[in-house]
């Protein structure tokens, strides 16, 4: 089958297109998503949808009004998997017809992150011989993988040039250069290529060997950031956002900017001074419920008779930490089974118990039997949660241990 005519590369700005199929099929490995419809292979003539390839995800968009929910390149043929009502796959047939539509808001997103990671990438290997050798462009993420480990006050100071070139508003070219040419150009390319060798040229910052579609001037990138850098494999991984994602991304941590500042009551450039504050405030309460358990235990300790062997509490409140303790306090007094239980009849009870002298497990196992309480452990303690009223709980455990 011949090449697919790739709309694309003469024109990235369009968003509908005119074609004729020149194979639909529904393979026979393919499940239908649902009874109604089925996933069609559709190979047309020309397209706009850009396939999956070059690390960046495929278009998304419609053929006659079907969503198309994949584009895959094979040997220069692109292949789109289309979802078709049952009653209208007699539409697609070879020799067909049919009219495309792609999802211009994501392919002009698309465009504007995959022209900025090339001026990040362009700006890095030209400045510091930093090589790109990972790319992934997706609805969420934008990620560029370098072999290096650059401080990260000169990967900033790259965002900083990248923007730079942004106001510059400078032309970005892609062209097939003839053997001759190529042979004779410096250009960036993760693999050898031979043939039909596409390069994206952005005058004094990068040329590079790119498949995918890309705005026509950097000034339509709007704004490039980079959001985190992590030592990866060896080299360096940075997460990017631009253009629209930018934006977007802007108003989110200006909104939480917004709602730390109300909650911390401090203007937004000293919301770090009111977190350390409440921090701090909360490590001390922390201390003092601490203090406060501890003399709980021991009061709840002293009012125990020493005729008491097995000792079941239910509390509305108490830490994990603290219920710990106040099991093995209890069981340590009184050598028997005994039991912890924090929360009420209404919304159930998380509980350890330990075993004592006896095996704390029975008394699990006779909760999860009577009411399909959840938990597990050792002979020496158990936990987990159950849900039923206290004085039936207790009643069971004292069943288990016989008092």
């Amino acid at each position: 089958m011949k090449d697919t005519i790739r709309l694309y590369d003469t024109d990235p700005y369009g968003r509908t297109f005119e074609s004729s199929i020149l194979r639909a099929r529904v393979p026979e490995d393919t499940l239908s998503p649902d009874k109604n419809s089925l996933l069609m292979e559709v190979i047309l003539e020309s397209t706009l949808f850009f396939p999956e390839e070059g690390g960046q995800t495929p278009d998304k968009g419609t053929l006659n009004g079907c969503p198309v929910t994949d584009v895959q390149i094979q040997k220069g043929v692109i292949t789109h998997w289309v979802k078709v009502p049952a009653d209208r796959a007699g539409e697609f047939y070879e020799g067909a017809p049919v009219s495309g539509c792609i999802d211009w808001e994501e392919r002009f997103s698309n465009m504007q992150n995959h022209s900025g990671e090339h001026i990040i990438s362009g700006l890095l290997h030209k400045t510091y011989g930093y090589n790109n050798i990972g790319f992934r462009l997706s609805q969420n993420t934008v990620t560029l993988d370098f072999d290096g480990q650059p401080e990260a006050d000169l990967i900033y100071g790259i965002e900083a040039a990248a923007n730079e070139v942004v106001w510059q508003n400078l032309p970005i070219l892609a062209e097939y250069p003839s053997p001759e040419a190529l042979s004779a150009m410096e250009y960036r390319s993760k693999i050898e290529l031979e043939k039909d060798v596409r390069i994206v040229t952005i005058p004094g910052v990068d040329a590079c060997a790119c498949c995918a579609p890309h705005v026509k001037r950097t000034g339509e990138i709007g704004m490039i950031r980079i959001m985190k850098i992590q030592r990866f494999h060896g080299g360096t991984r940075l997460t990017i956002v631009c253009g629209r994602r930018a934006l977007q991304l802007t108003r989110t941590l200006q909104g939480a900017l917004e709602e730390v500042s109300r909650l911390t009551s401090r203007p937004q450039e000293a919301i770090g001074e009111g977190v350390r504050l409440i921090q701090e405030e909360n490590a001390a309460l922390r201390f003092r419920i601490g203090e406060l358990e501890r003399e709980i235990r021991a009061l709840k300790l002293e009012q125990l008779s020493g005729s008491q062997k097995n000792v079941f509490l239910a509390e509305k409140d108490m830490s994990p930490a603290a219920q710990r303790e106040l099991v093995n306090s209890l069981c340590e007094k009184t050598g028997g089974m005994c039991g912890v239980f924090v929360g009420s009849d209404d919304a159930g009870y998380k509980f350890i118990i330990g075993g004592g002298s006896m095996d704390a497990r029975k008394g699990s196992a006779a909760l999860r039997e009577a009411f399909g309480a959840r938990g597990g452990g050792k002979r020496e303690m158990v936990q987990g949660a159950v849900t039923a009223a206290w004085k039936d709980i207790e009643a069971c455990l004292r069943d288990v241990c016989g008092s």
